[in-house]
């Protein structure tokens, strides 16, 4: 088990050194833009320097959740503060719901009154953008499977379309006067930002609100747990998570008079961690005669709750 623990802070080592590197390329990168959106007058560019803003807003939001989630479990925290990471995640996702509401109310104002824009420069800035974009995004790349390191990413990914987008507009400007493409393409920008905050948000709603782990079914669980030698039936099945990584699950396993119960209880968590990937079960193990009081038992107990 010290092993897995070691192996567990090294990875998270790792997350946050990945996320303290992300965020220092994208901050920098942030300021470029926002001088080349003034200065050539651009909103598609400004629209992606906001959503750039935004994604540094999230990569340090990242950081201090998972700092915070490294702490120990105490007395008041019994599961530890790994729901830091999904409230830093859900706060991230409202950042980018506000970068985008200033981004449409802007789009509205130059379709009626479209401004001049600099069209060589929002082609250099939005070329910067976009390295600095993918080079961040890989850096992120091998630790997605942490919900803020993923939330960060698919940000980074929808700011590099972003950042084409700018490209894009630039390019259209230098060979045509159409001022509008410039509002026109920072809707599209702001539809990126919305599209990469919609499964974030999911995830992270779905965490807080205790729901079933998506890839996880209760009534599959229950059935491989009934299916298991020595057990004769489980019910009262939970399943939820303690962050993106983190699965727990509590049950109620009823087994053979002539089992060990410590043998099928280790038996049925070792299989919940290889099969599931739940690391953490607590399952009451009942006898046969228990379980015809079972029902009430559980009724009395939830209305005491």
């Amino acid at each position: 088990m010290a092993h897995d623990h070691d192996g567990s802070h090294d990875h998270g080592d790792a997350s946050f050194r990945a996320l303290a590197l992300a965020l220092s390329i994208n901050t920098v990168f942030f300021v470029v833009e926002l001088l080349g959106a003034v200065y050539s007058g651009s909103l598609t560019l400004l629209a992606d320097a906001v959503h750039m803003f935004a994604d540094s807003a999230n990569l340090g939001l990242a950081l201090v959740a998972a700092w915070i989630s490294a702490r120990p479990a105490d007395a008041k925290r019994t599961y530890g503060y790994q729901r830091a990471e999904v409230l830093g995640a859900l706060g991230n996702g409202l950042l980018l719901l506000v970068a985008v509401g200033y981004v449409l109310f802007d789009a509205l104002r130059r379709f009626r009154n479209p401004q001049p824009v600099d069209a060589e420069l929002v082609v250099v800035v939005g070329a910067l953008g976009l390295a600095a974009n993918l080079v961040a995004a890989w850096v992120l790349s091998g630790h997605r499977e942490v919900l803020n390191v993923e939330g960060a990413f698919l940000h980074l990914l929808a700011d590099a379309a972003g950042s084409v987008a700018a490209i894009t507009v630039g390019v259209a400007l230098m060979f045509t006067d159409l001022s509008v493409l410039d509002p026109l393409f920072a809707l599209v920008v702001a539809a990126l930002v919305v599209y990469s905050a919609k499964d974030l948000f999911a995830e992270s709603l779905n965490i807080l609100l205790q729901g079933t782990p998506s890839g996880i079914a209760v009534d599959e669980v229950r059935e491989y747990l009934a299916g298991l030698p020595g057990v004769v039936e489980a019910h009262d099945v939970h399943v939820w998570s303690l962050s993106s990584t983190k699965h727990a699950l509590s049950a109620h396993v009823v087994v053979e008079d002539d089992v060990d119960p410590d043998a099928v209880l280790r038996n049925c968590q070792s299989e919940l961690a290889s099969r599931f990937d739940i690391d953490h079960a607590t399952i009451q193990v009942e006898s046969g005669s228990y379980s015809h009081t079972l029902d009430f038992d559980c009724y009395f107990r939830s209305r005491k709750v």
